[in-house]
């Protein structure tokens, strides 16, 4: 029985990765490569370019109600865009990674966070979401273990550094890192040197 089960199940795989990639080819990307293990809920609010690679174990989650809350959740993936294992993107407002960003494996950006009134009956859980856009700008590099929280807008060809809790935004040229994320070098165009 239980070969049976794992003979459906690697059927089931070996069927699905061709159709995601088919499925989203139609709403047009272009060399496009899956990993394995991916989780997307909601193919109509999700756009992925050109020249995208989406490593395995990734999730795209589009929440559009919860709790009684009505969302306008949507994830855009420009073109030339490498995103790393097991990474997650959590969308209830739009999430926006422009063209050339790399993104290291483990890394999660989120648009939604759960309410956090502590004078609500409700318990956190159940609370309505706080929902911001966020914004990755051109030719970023995002390290591993990157957590971007709702309403960050990072400028072009900024670097994040592993691990880094990334609560607000940062102009472009600048590296950051730390929890909460910091400043930590800007580039100078003038020296051409991260200062």
């Amino acid at each position: 029985m239980k070969t049976i089960k794992r003979i459906i199940k690697n059927l089931l795989t070996l069927f699905r990765y061709p159709i995601l990639s088919v499925i989203l080819k139609r709403k047009g990307a272009k060399n496009l490569y899956i990993g394995l293990g991916i989780t997307i809920n909601d193919f109509s609010r999700i756009s992925v370019g050109k020249n995208v690679y989406i490593g395995h174990d990734a999730r795209c989650l589009i929440v559009k109600n919860y709790h009684g809350g009505v969302y306008n959740p949507f994830i855009k993936i420009g073109n030339n865009v490498s995103i790393g294992n097991r990474c997650s993107f959590l969308s209830a407002a739009p999430i926006v990674i422009k063209d050339n960003n790399l993104i290291a494996s483990d890394v999660m950006i989120t648009s939604e966070n759960h309410g956090m009134d502590p004078e609500d009956s409700d318990s956190y859980a159940t609370q309505p979401l706080v929902a911001k856009p966020v914004e990755i700008g051109e030719g970023c590099w995002i390290g591993e273990k990157v957590c971007i929280l709702p309403g960050v807008v990072l400028g072009d060809r900024c670097i994040v550094a592993a691990g880094a809790v990334v609560t607000k935004s940062f102009p472009a040229y600048s590296i950051v890192g730390g929890v909460p994320a910091k400043l930590l070098k800007k580039y100078n165009k003038d020296t051409h040197e991260w200062e």
